[in-house]
């Protein structure tokens, strides 16, 4: 089935990619179509950030068993808060290859993961984007460089909303469009005072949260649930911040429920003529067609789109005939926190430290120049500290009764833990492909199957350089570290960071996209999300996934104004 409308661009997802780039075209007077494979959100109605846990029936956790065996990083994602966000993998299942771990977290809703994301916004450095060339020599170089998308940092961060984050230091450059900065903990003081004695410098964390009202939204009032989505639009979404914006503009069409399948070529021409999607509330299959097709789906569905779109002249997927259509995966080096308490804190009456529901400081990396031959590259760390909604360190102690609960909330207000996140290096033995199997998912569409490991040499060495800098931090700050376990890292895709998939790059032999995010093979297809990721640094990526977003889309509405694309 199909309609006769043929839009200047369809854009597939809602999210920090599709939803940015649907707003750029629109913005610039294109006739704009976006598909979103899940349903509008009423944060009144579908987000629970007020209700404690003792309101839910099972405390928040959930009935046992009712949502199977969660992958690693996804337990503490899908509870009663947000069951009703997120698809639950035994819902619609992906595989594995033997041995193979992957989180995928999948949020079919409009807005995406920025209902839920953890907001915080740095930027890339200069050092990100040639990391081959000016770091260490491994992978490859971006087709673009720190200069050449800062422009666009600074319109996105004036888009959204960005507090603190507005000091130059070591590779992460200032935010330049910011608003004041959250006041740090009385612990996060502490760790900054400790971390200074060691020579390691602590500034504010830009985080995509409202310090004071702006663009007509209202500042945070520190409830510290953005974890479960954000009544009061004071945390950056695309739903509560673009859409509003788009629905009115009338050259821009919203579909809903729409899970798209696959990308429709022109065999005279061979470039994208539209997108096949499904209905999901009736299972039909229908087709939407575009002078051009922008994929802002998320990193796997976007390849998986590609993948499907498989035709005579493209057998191994669309833009794939570099061979590198899904290699090359990345993810941030993650595990466990180190944990303790500042005894100069323990006892004081507990107060309310929820904040904007992150960390007010935090701590980028800082070992450039230092050579260390068992890992590449570097990691960041964030800290937590004071009294929130939660157990605090009642989990890590020993003991039960009254004199149980009295050392819980002794130690209270003084809990602090400190965790990181390292680089994650592209090899193209992490990789996603459709599952040879024939596994569909729910609507009878072909599901991938990923073969990826984040257990080797250069995970293990980084960890085990931050566990031993974690310690060092928390004891230079006063505080007493508790019994902790050296875990493994953890599967890609289990902090939400995934990327790379497919690209960017100026060599079609090696890339899947260009420098403007346009598939080599097909230039009137565009992939705007973290699949275009070349090197996947410390940082976190949906400030810069914004940005290229934006990039692109500008990009392509004057390739359009001029007759070109």
């Amino acid at each position: 089935m199909g309609t006769q409308t043929v839009y200047d661009a369809v854009v597939v997802g809602s999210g920090a990619s599709g939803g940015v780039a649907a707003y750029a075209l629109a913005s610039k007077g294109l006739e704009v179509l976006c598909l979103e494979a899940g349903p509008m959100i009423e944060p009144h109605r579908d987000f629970h950030t007020h209700k404690y846990p003792f309101k839910w029936p099972y405390r928040g956790y959930g009935k046992p068993g009712k949502y199977g065996k969660l992958p690693q990083g996804m337990e503490w994602k899908i509870n009663e808060w947000t069951e009703n966000l997120y698809t639950v993998p035994q819902d619609d299942p992906y595989a594995l290859a033997p041995g193979a771990k992957f989180t995928w977290t999948r949020l079919r809703a409009v807005g995406g993961r920025t209902l839920v994301w953890g907001r915080e916004s740095g930027r890339f450095g200069p050092l990100d984007f040639k990391p081959r060339s000016l770091q260490d020599g491994f992978g490859q170089d971006w087709p673009i460089t720190y200069e050449e998308l800062a422009p666009y940092y600074d319109k996105v961060e004036a888009l959204i909303g960005v507090a603190g984050g507005g000091e130059d230091v070591y590779n992460s450059p200032a935010n330049k469009n910011i608003l004041p900065a959250f006041r740090p903990r009385c612990g996060e003081w502490l760790i900054k005072k400790g971390a200074a004695k060691l020579g390691i410098k602590t500034v504010a964390f830009p985080l995509a949260v409202l310090s004071k009202p702006y663009d007509n939204r209202l500042a945070c009032h520190y409830c510290g649930a953005c974890n479960f989505g954000c009544d009061t639009a004071s945390r950056f979404s695309t739903l509560e911040v673009l859409f509003p914006k788009l629905q009115k503009m009338n050259n821009f069409t919203l579909r809903t429920n729409a899970v798209a399948h696959r990308v429709l070529l022109d065999a005279s021409t061979g470039k994208a003529r539209g997108v096949s999607f499904v209905d999901t509330t009736n299972k039909l299959e229908y087709e939407a067609y575009g002078k051009t097709v922008v994929l802002g789906a998320s990193m796997v569905e976007s390849i998986r789109i590609l993948f499907n779109s498989r035709t005579r002249e493209f057998p191994q997927g669309l833009g794939n005939s570099s061979g590198t259509l899904g290699r090359y995966l990345m993810e941030h080096v993650a595990f466990n926190d180190v944990e303790g308490f500042f005894p100069q804190l323990a006892g004081r009456p507990s107060t309310n430290d929820d904040g904007p529901g992150a960390n007010s400081l935090y701590i980028p990396r800082y070992n450039y120049g230092r050579k260390n031959d068992k890992f590449l590259r570097g990691y960041r760390f964030t800290f937590y500290t004071g009294c929130g909604m939660g157990p605090g360190p009642g989990s890590h102690l020993p003991g039960f009764g009254s004199a149980y609960k009295k050392r819980i909330k002794e130690l209270y207000p003084a809990a602090v833990s400190i965790g990181g996140y390292g680089e994650g290096l592209p090899f193209d033995w992490n990789y996603v492909e459709i599952d040879p199997g024939g596994l569909t998912d729910r609507y009878r569409i072909p599901q991938v199957r990923f073969h990826t490991n984040a257990e080797y040499d250069h995970s293990f060495a980084m960890r085990d350089e931050m566990y031993g800098q974690m310690e060092e931090i928390l004891k230079a700050s006063g505080a007493e570290v508790l019994p902790y376990e050296k875990r493994n890292p953890y599967p890609l895709g289990s902090v939400t960071h995934e990327a790379g998939g497919a690209r960017m790059g100026d060599d079609p032999k090696t890339s899947v996209l260009d420098r403007w995010n346009c598939c080599h093979d097909i230039k009137n297809l565009l992939v705007v999300d973290a699949a275009c990721f070349t090197s996947h640094p410390e940082k976190s990526v949906t400030l810069t996934i914004m940005a290229l977003a934006l990039r692109a889309s500008e990009h392509l509405a004057e390739e359009i104004r001029l007759g070109e694309a």
